[in-house]
């Protein structure tokens, strides 16, 4: 009889496994991202600090998990400009995070990337001093903010340099049981037809995407329009308005998915919305 109960409870624990594996739990993260803010600082600032503001003021309201500045949040790439930028941003009350665009680090003269990244690293304790990083917003997610912008070249080029695509390589190699959003200031699919604007590394980088399948979400800026587009190997990608042209709307991104314990992240569905900063 011993023998019988032992038998009787193995099955147990063995049924109880097998229904904690097998039933999704629904989880959803939402998060807002704004891009070409291009802030002035003091006297040259007109309609900026009351759009950032309002901006702020909305991701107050609505708790985010997480806000991105998806790069050219300065017009000119000087200190006073991004240190008054930083400093109107730390009223956001969730965690943010920045992207580089071309027009907040120099082309021919401004702030250098080095001295970018240490004044960004020093006001926002989310960010790491460095050109490409990535943090984990949900358990089964990992989110990339990547590097696309040259230096000393004066074009609005997105550039992705060997060393930036080795390096989301092994990230997306080391993390590919976790699905990844990333976040660029260039986008893979224009918007609109501005070959000057494009990704010269385009080939290559798209190299990297189909060697890897945990990408689900590439989000970027540098057009100023909203667009969506969903690619034939089943990534999103999503171009932000610009938050300094009417109507001065920002976006909103829904990540809903299903994580099963012990499993990785499936179904995965992509919601979008505008919202209006003023």
């Amino acid at each position: 009889m011993k023998w019988f109960k032992t038998l009787f409870n193995i099955a147990l624990v063995i049924a109880a496994i097998s229904v904690f594996t097998n039933v999704a739990d629904a989880k959803t993260i939402t998060f807002a991202v704004t891009s070409d803010i291009d802030y002035l600082s003091g006297a040259e600032n007109d309609i900026g600090a009351k759009v950032l503001d309002g901006f702020i003021t909305r991701t107050q309201e609505t708790k985010y998990d997480f806000v991105v500045f998806n790069g050219d949040n300065i017009k000119k790439s000087k200190p006073q400009h991004l240190l008054a930028f930083l400093k109107r941003i730390r009223a956001v009350n969730v965690p943010y995070y920045l992207v580089m665009g071309d027009s907040d680090v120099h082309k021919i003269s401004g702030i250098s990337k080095p001295e970018y990244l240490q004044l960004v690293s020093k006001y926002n304790k989310n960010q790491k001093d460095q050109n490409s990083y990535y943090f984990y917003p949900a358990p089964g997610i990992i989110a990339i903010v990547l590097d696309g912008v040259s230096t000393g070249m004066p074009s609005n080029h997105g550039v992705f340099n060997k060393k930036t695509l080795r390096w989301l390589s092994q990230v997306l190699e080391k993390n590919k049981n976790k699905q990844a959003i990333i976040f660029q200031h260039v986008p893979y699919y224009e918007p609109v037809n501005l070959p000057e604007y494009e990704i010269l590394e385009k080939a290559e980088y798209a190299a990297v995407l189909r060697r890897h399948n945990n990408v689900a979400l590439i989000v970027s800026g540098h057009y100023g329009k909203d667009f969506e587009i969903k690619d034939d190997y089943g990534v999103t990608h999503i171009s932000v308005p610009s938050l300094s042209k009417e109507p001065y709307y920002y976006t909103e991104i829904e990540f809903r998915y299903d994580k099963l314990p012990l499993r990785k992240v499936k179904n995965i569905n992509i919601h979008r919305f505008l919202r209006p900063a003023v």
